[in-house]
């Protein structure tokens, strides 16, 4: 027990599960202690098979509805993201405490979704059970992935009350980190200024909502004041500049990381690329792709081994005009998501291949990929530019039949595009006047155009 517990403690997680199968082969009595360190070991490399069957050995046993077995089986599914079996051992546990309750609210703002983070917290007051500086930290993160900043403000409130909690380091960068996500930069300042201990996490939370609420000059003055730099800061700031269209500072931050021996990640490059794309200089993006196999972001085989780095490529090449080489990219994914389908079938539209954006979303649809509004843009101004009219229509008017998406600006303009260029001006004026949003001047400007082309004066 003391070798398993020890190596456990230390992280040492390999040795301390060896010891405990060495135990359990050799017929000696587990007890609570072998079980709960063993548990906390499978948490630590997330290694479910294992605890799996330690969780089958403890069902034999007379330590199952224990308070401390309990916990150790909520946080052990929570690390190895089963949610549904973390509740199911939270539910069997016959006593409760403050640490089998904190385990659940972690699995769900961990895991997801974080709004049952929050309902978990009402139960456990409603069982008259006091929060600790953990719980609060857990469920003020929630409220950060939640964008939940009602919520946040009232178990701001809690804290303030409770005095002894308000010096607490972890609660305090969860404090920062929630209204900094919630784009309350004002008001994480604020907490920022009165926490008597910060660290870099604190800093690059600040170095984030700056970032989000479009101060970038604010997020450079945090980031440059800062003792301590790590990746995430730097990602923060080039993303900040990339989102906020100075892509030029973006690249130059980049070429700084570099120089300081910082080492990317695959976030650093998808902005990277971002940039490169946004500025269309195929040259910088080439090199960023260099980079990227440098630092084995790309399989030995030629596969793409992130998703996000890849559909910053295929972005990238698309908007550069280098169809075959995000083409390229694309087939070379393991795996993709919507994003990846999307970047292909808008960047086929961009570049004027509008029967090759329609192949491949079809394919998609083959795929079992559910469409989003981004692709259908994509989709109708493909139709659009090969002048496929009764494609366009069909394919606007299936958005709410058959996949349950409601037209949005966008897609309003996008049909009307298509009817102008066809000179179907009329249907064109009338799809306009049954818009459910007000028409704004691209809508206007496009019809206008239309007029011009075809010679229709009086429209």
């Amino acid at each position: 027990n003391a070798m398993v517990s020890g190596f456990a403690q230390h992280d040492r997680f390999e040795e301390a599960l060896r010891f405990f199968v060495d135990m359990h082969s050799e017929d000696f009595v587990l007890n609570e202690y072998s079980f709960g360190s063993a548990l906390s070991a499978c948490a630590g490399l997330t290694d479910l098979n294992m605890g799996i069957q330690i969780h089958a050995l403890i069902s034999k046993s007379r330590y199952l509805l224990d308070v401390y077995m309990g916990s150790a089986l909520v946080d052990m599914y929570s690390k190895c993201g089963v949610v549904a079996c973390a509740q199911r051992a939270f539910d069997g546990m016959a006593v409760r405490n403050i640490v089998s309750w904190n385990s659940l609210i972690t699995c769900y703002e961990q895991n997801g979704p974080a709004g049952k983070a929050l309902e978990v917290f009402v139960m456990m007051m409603d069982n008259g059970v006091e929060p600790d500086e953990i719980t609060l930290a857990s469920v003020v993160s929630a409220c950060a992935s939640w964008s939940a900043i009602r919520e946040g403000l009232q178990i701001h409130a809690r804290v303030v009350k409770r005095d002894k909690y308000r010096n607490d380091l972890v609660l305090g960068n969860a404090l920062v980190d929630m209204y900094a996500k919630c784009r309350r930069v004002n008001e994480a300042r604020l907490v920022f200024d009165r926490m008597p201990l910060r660290n870099v996490v604190s800093e690059t939370s600040m170095v984030c909502g700056y970032a989000r609420a479009a101060s970038v000059k604010a997020a450079r003055l945090m980031f440059s004041n800062m003792m301590e730099k790590n990746v995430v800061c730097w990602n923060v700031l080039i993303a900040g500049y990339t989102q906020n269209g100075e892509n030029e500072e973006a690249v130059r931050l980049f070429l700084l990381l570099k120089r300081e021996s910082i080492w990317p990640t695959h976030y650093t490059f998808g902005n990277l690329l971002n940039a490169c794309a946004n500025l269309t200089d195929l040259k910088l993006g080439r090199q960023a792709h260099t980079h990227i196999l440098k630092h084995g972001f790309w399989f030995q085989s030629g596969e793409e081994s992130d998703i996000f780095v890849g559909n910053s490529l295929i972005d990238m090449y698309m908007k550069c005009g280098m169809v075959e080489d995000g083409c390229l990219v694309f087939e070379r994914m393991v795996e993709r998501d919507v994003v990846s389908w999307n970047a292909m079938i808008v960047g086929y539209a961009q570049n004027g291949y509008g029967t090759n954006a329609l192949e491949i979303f079809r394919k998609m649809l083959v795929s079992g990929q559910k469409p989003d509004h981004v692709t259908m843009i994509g989709v109708l101004s493909a139709c659009s530019h090969a002048g496929l009219v009764e494609e366009g229509r069909r394919y606007f008017h299936s958005m709410r039949t058959e996949l349950g998406l409601a037209p949005m600006k966008d897609h309003f303009t996008c049909m009307v595009d298509l009817l102008g260029r066809a000179g179907c001006l009329d249907e064109a004026n009338d799809l306009i006047q049954t818009m459910p949003m007000q028409p704004d001047n691209v809508v206007w400007g496009s019809l206008l155009a239309a007029c011009k082309v075809h010679g229709n004066i009086e429209l």
